[in-house]
C-alpha cells in the first residue's frame, strides 16, 4: 500500500474531473494543478497549489511549457525506498507527488478533423507524456491516472484502502500509460512521416494511403537496401516478409553450412520452397512448386543472384528479388521494373502485431523447436525421413491455417511439392486441392512424400484420406483428445507418424 497525500492534475479532457476532485480532498490530498484544470477548480471551490509553485516559473511560450521541470520529474521520479534518494530529494527540497492525472491533448481529434498542418503541430503534447511516463516507470509509489474511465475504479480503491492504493492497481495504470503512450505517438509518427512526404504509392488497394515506419531498435525487411527497380509497394512489403521470415527458418534449420535455398511467395502464401545443391538447381525447384502462382511472386535466396540466376528470370516475371548480396552484371541482366533488395537474414523475430478495430494484438514470434519431434506409430521413420519430416514443418508453418504441405527428398535436396492453404477443412484441404494439384505435376507414388500438418488431427479421417492417396509418412503437432484413435488409424493402415509437439496456426 502507498497512501496518497499529494496530487497533480493537468488535463485536457475535464469528463469526471469535478468528481475526482471531490474524493481527492475528501481524503485530505493535496490538489496541485495547471492552467485551465485550475481554473476549474477553484471555480468549483477546491483549494489548489498553482503548479508554478513546485516548477518555479509560470507558464510559458503560448502554454507549451506548463508542467516540464526539474522539481516536478524529481517529485515523480526518485525512488521512496532508497536512502540515497530520500536524502537527495530532502537537500534538493523536493517533496514526492503520489499521484498523477493527466490527460492528453486531443491530437487524433484533430487529425480526425482535418485541421492544418500547424494546428496538429500544436496538439502534439509534449509535458503530458513526460509526467505520465515519469510517474508510470516509478509505479512502485506513484500512481497515474491517464483516462477518466479509470476514475470510478481509482476513487473505489482510494477509499477501500483508507487513502492508498495497491502495487497490482498502480502497476496496471502505469501498464496503460504505456500502451496511451505508445499509440500517441505512433499517431504522431504516422502524421509526421506522411506529411514529409515518406509513403508508399497506395495500400493494399489503390484507394488506401498508406506508410512504413521503421522500427530503429530492430533491423529487417523496413531497413533493407534496395537497388533497383520500382518502389516496394504495400502488398510487395507484405509478400517479401513471409518469404524472408520462410527462408530463415529454414536458413536456421540448416544451420551455419547451409545449402542453397530459395522461396517463392505470391499472396502472402509460400508456394514454393526448396534446398538444392547448386543454387540454380534450388531456385528450379522452388519455381516449379506452382508455377503458375510463382508468376508475378516474390523470391527470397540465401546465395548471391549471379549471371546465371539472373538468366533464369528473363523470361519470368517477378515482382521482388531479396538476397543477400547480387553481382553487378546480373543486376544488369533483370528487368529493369523488377524490384531487387539487398536483405540480411541474421535479424531476430520480432513480435507479432496485428491490428483489429480500436487496438491492437501483439503475440510473441512463432518460433520453431523440432526437438520434440518423436514417432509415435509402430512404423518407424528413418532418420533421413526424420530430416523430411522436419523440412515439411517448416513449409508448413509459413502457410495459412488450415494448411498442409507434401515434401519431397533426394539425397540432400528438399523440396515442397505442393500445398493446401487457408482451408476451412484440413480432410478437403488434403483430398481435393493437393491430389488434384500432384495430379497436374504428374506424381502417383506418394509412398516416399512427407505430409506435414500445422494443426493436429481431430479425427482419424485426415489419416484415412492421406492413405488412400498413397500418403505412407506423417508429421502433425498432436495434442489431441483422439490422438489414440489417430495413431491407431495410422498403425492399421501402415503410416508411419510423428508427433512434432508444437502447433503452427498461421490466420
Amino acid at each position: 500500500m502507498k497512501p496518497i497525500r499529494r496530487a497533480l492534475l493537468s488535463v485536457s479532457d475535464k469528463t469526471g474531473l469535478l468528481e475526482l476532485a471531490k474524493t481527492l480532498a475528501d481524503h485530505g490530498i493535496e490538489l496541485i494543478a495547471s492552467g485551465g484544470t485550475a481554473k476549474v477548480l477553484t471555480e468549483a471551490g477546491h483549494r489548489v497549489t498553482p503548479v508554478e509553485n513546485l516548477s518555479g516559473k509560470g507558464e510559458a511560450f503560448q502554454g507549451r511549457m506548463k508542467t516540464i521541470s526539474f522539481e516536478i520529474a524529481s517529485a515523480l521520479l526518485f525512488r521512496r525506498e532508497d536512502n540515497s534518494d530520500v536524502q537527495q530529494a530532502a537537500e534538493l527540497g523536493i517533496e514526492p507527488l503520489d499521484l498523477v492525472v493527466v490527460n492528453l491533448y486531443p491530437f487524433h481529434e484533430t487529425l480526425k478533423k482535418q485541421s492544418p498542418f500547424q494546428e496538429c503541430i500544436e496538439n502534439i503534447d509534449i509535458g503530458g507524456p513526460t509526467l505520465l511516463r515519469a510517474g508510470a516507470k516509478n509505479f512502485q509509489s506513484v500512481t497515474v491516472l491517464s483516462q477518466p474511465s479509470q476514475y470510478l475504479e481509482f476513487c473505489t480503491e482510494l477509499t477501500n484502502h483508507q487513502g492508498s492504493t495497491t502495487l497490482e492497481f498502480r502497476q496496471r495504470c502505469a501498464a496503460q500509460v504505456y500502451t496511451m503512450t505508445a499509440f500517441y505517438d505512433l499517431a504522431i509518427a504516422g502524421y509526421m512521416t506522411e506529411q514529409a512526404g515518406q509513403v508508399l504509392r497506395y495500400g493494399e488497394n489503390p484507394h488506401q494511403k498508406a506508410l512504413v515506419l521503421k522500427d530503429p531498435f530492430q533491423v529487417g525487411l523496413a531497413h533493407a537496401k534496395s537497388l533497383q527497380g520500382k518502389e516496394m509497394s504495400y502488398n510487395n512489403y507484405l509478400d517479401a516478409d513471409f518469404a524472408l521470415k520462410t527462408l530463415q527458418d529454414v536458413q536456421s534449420w540448416q544451420g551455419d553450412k547451409a545449402l542453397p535455398t530459395a522461396v517463392v511467395v505470391k499472396h502472402n502464401t509460400p508456394c514454393g520452397l526448396a534446398i538444392s545443391e547448386t543454387p540454380l538447381r534450388a531456385l528450379e525447384k522452388a519455381w516449379k512448386g506452382d508455377e503458375k502462382s510463382s508468376f508475378g511472386g516474390i523470391i527470397a535466396l540465401n546465395m548471391k543472384v549471379t549471371d546465371e540466376i539472373a538468366t533464369f528470370f528473363s523470361e519470368k516475371f517477378v515482382e521482388v528479388i531479396l538476397a543477400p548480396a547480387f553481382e553487378d552484371s546480373a543486376r544488369e541482366k533483370l528487368k529493369k521494373n523488377c524490384r531487387v533488395m539487398e536483405v540480411s537474414l541474421n535479424f531476430q523475430p520480432n513480435p507479432q502485431v496485428r491490428t483489429i478495430e480500436g487496438g491492437l494484438l501483439v503475440q510473441d514470434a512463432d518460433t520453431w523447436n523440432l526437438s520434440q519431434m518423436k514417432t509415435v506409430t509402430q512404423k518407424v521413420l528413418s532418420p533421413e525421413k526424420e530430416k523430411l519430416a522436419a523440412f515439411a514443418m517448416l513449409a508448413v508453418k509459413n502457410l495459412k491455417s488450415n494448411a498442409i504441405a507434401l515434401c519431397r527428398q533426394d539425397g540432400p535436396e528438399f523440396e515442397l511439392l505442393t500445398m493446401g492453404s487457408g482451408q476451412t477443412n484440413r480432410v478437403d484441404c488434403i483430398e481435393k486441392l493437393i491430389a488434384s494439384r500432384l495430379k497436374d505435376k504428374g506424381i502417383e507414388d506418394l509412398s516416399e512424400v512427407m505430409l506435414a500438418s500445422d494443426a493436429f488431427f481431430p479425427f482419424p479421417d485426415s489419416v484415412q484420406v492421406a492413405a488412400r492417396l498413397g500418403v505412407k509418412h506423417i508429421i502433425q503437432p498432436g495434442g489431441s483428445v483422439k490422438d489414440a484413435d489417430v495413431i491407431a488409424e495410422a498403425d492399421r493402415l501402415g503410416v508411419a507418424m510423428m508427433f512434432s509437439g508444437r502447433r503452427h496456426f498461421l490466420h
